[in-house]
């Protein structure tokens, strides 16, 4: 998989071609919206992220924006991309249960994808960044998942391109291959504001993610996710 440069302009038209959506309501990050997709068919391939597979339809797609006018340099929110350890513990809505909960038990950097020792998350001095590094989480209802993380920056524009690649099973069945969960973050300048646009495609197998995670609740953990990322930079100084 390779990262593109920029995004396709026509990204926003996802927004009125899709015969299935809805919004989601507030949440702690107030200034975040999030749309949910489910009918690949209303999609051009020129609608999604340049990263994502063409061959073969989503089975959900959620997009997360924002925005925040926090006077940080591409390189500060490169640094904040990159500290995937302080996902760890981080909560979320359960549906299913009705109650809040730890999304991820765990979140460390790696050197290679089957590894056990854990290294530093990324830290950069310089811009222009184009690098790629490996890291674990382990999930609270999928267990441990291996990522790859392609991080890119200039100084108005900074991608951040996540993908499994480790298969995910549960009780012996497989839930996803490699390269099922798909996680693409772009920050872009637009004058005195950055523009925050997170993306979640995913294609499990048949209805088993349904079954360890109910659909509402795959939103409130990427709800959780972006709305962790939007705040750390709003807060960042």
């Amino acid at each position: 998989m390779r990262l593109n440069r920029f995004i396709c302009p026509t990204l926003l038209s996802i927004y009125i071609s899709a015969a299935c959506e809805f919004a989601v309501a507030g949440a702690s990050t107030d200034s975040l919206d999030l749309r949910v997709y489910k009918n690949a068919n209303a999609f051009s391939s020129d609608s999604l992220p340049p990263v994502f597979p063409r061959h073969r339809p989503f089975k959900l797609l959620i997009h997360a924006r924002g925005n925040f006018n926090v006077n940080l340099s591409a390189l500060q929110l490169a640094d904040t991309l990159a500290a995937v350890h302080k996902l760890a513990g981080l909560q979320y809505y359960s549906r299913t249960e009705k109650k809040t909960k730890t999304l991820f038990k765990a979140s460390a950097v790696v050197p290679f994808p089957a590894s056990n020792r854990t290294s530093p998350s990324p830290a950069f001095r310089a811009l222009p960044i184009d690098t790629s590094f490996y890291f674990f989480q382990i999930d609270n209802r999928l267990g441990k998942v291996a990522y790859r993380a392609d991080l890119r920056a200039e100084k108005n524009h900074v991608t951040f391109f996540v993908y499994n690649v480790s298969p995910v099973s549960k009780w012996g069945l497989q839930i996803a291959e490699i390269g099922d969960f798909l996680v693409f973050i772009e920050l872009q300048r637009h004058e005195d504001e950055w523009r925050f646009d997170g993306w979640q495609w995913t294609h499990p197998k048949g209805g088993l993610l349904g079954i360890l995670v109910h659909e509402d609740s795959l939103v409130h953990r990427f709800r959780a996710v972006a709305g962790f990322y939007l705040d750390a930079m709003k807060q960042r100084r």
